[in-house]
């Protein structure tokens, strides 16, 4: 492998970070939305007033998850190096999988409503308002299964601080209890850290091959 492509590789982990701001990013172009029992009035004047930015956050929404697999496949590679034969690395690359796939039909609902506010008849808008305020449990499957993998196997190979597996480990339980929304939230910091650490990681080995080949 040429020295550019380790480095190149070596950047990778970045998109997990990519990943969160453009989650973030997407969902604050289209401003407080509408609850899934919203009445329809309510529903109608939301998406009819922002046509547009639902359109552009749905875009942004779904180039999220194109950089969520990439890193996904980032951290596979990497975490095989630690696993020693483990499914965990599998696991955790199909649970991003399975997230960007819901990220991607999210925005395809969010993209559609918008598409159509105002030309529709408002029972149809409020349908599809509750399916996309509704819409999570893809999102929930994938990203737990990656964060409770990557945790149980940088814990058994102490590739991970502990304190960082713990906290994945907990995370992933917060998943499927009310406090839902609190593990997205502490989950993307969680996946920040974990792409500085990898990033960190990725580098030094990077810095080590080159040394190498010079000496």
């Amino acid at each position: 492998m040429s020295a550019r492509t380790m480095r190149g590789s070596a950047l990778l982990p970045w998109t997990g970070v990519l990943f969160v701001l453009l989650i973030v990013a997407g969902f604050l172009v289209g401003g407080e939305t509408p609850d899934a029992d919203a009445p329809t009035r309510e529903v109608v004047e939301y998406w009819t007033d922002h046509e547009d930015e639902n359109m552009i956050g749905s875009v942004i929404e779904a180039l999220g998850a194109v950089s969520l697999l990439f890193f996904a496949a980032s951290l596979r590679r990497t975490s095989n190096r630690w696993a020693d034969g483990s499914v965990l690395p599998s696991v955790a690359f199909a649970g991003g999988i399975v997230a960007a796939a819901g990220i991607g039909v999210d925005a395809s609902i969010r993209f559609a409503a918008a598409d159509v506010a105002g030309d529709v008849d408002p029972a149809v808008l409020q349908t599809f308002n509750s399916a996309w305020a509704n819409f999570f449990f893809p999102m929930v499957v994938g990203l737990a299964s990656l964060i409770l993998a990557t945790s149980l196997a940088g814990w058994r190979s102490r590739a991970l601080p502990r304190w960082l597996a713990v906290i994945g480990i907990l995370i992933f339980i917060a998943f499927f209890t009310p406090a839902g929304f609190v593990a997205f939230l502490v989950g993307a910091v969680w996946i920040i850290v974990l792409s500085v650490l990898l990033w960190r990681r990725e580098s030094r080995s990077v810095g080590d091959s080159t040394s190498s080949a010079l000496a």
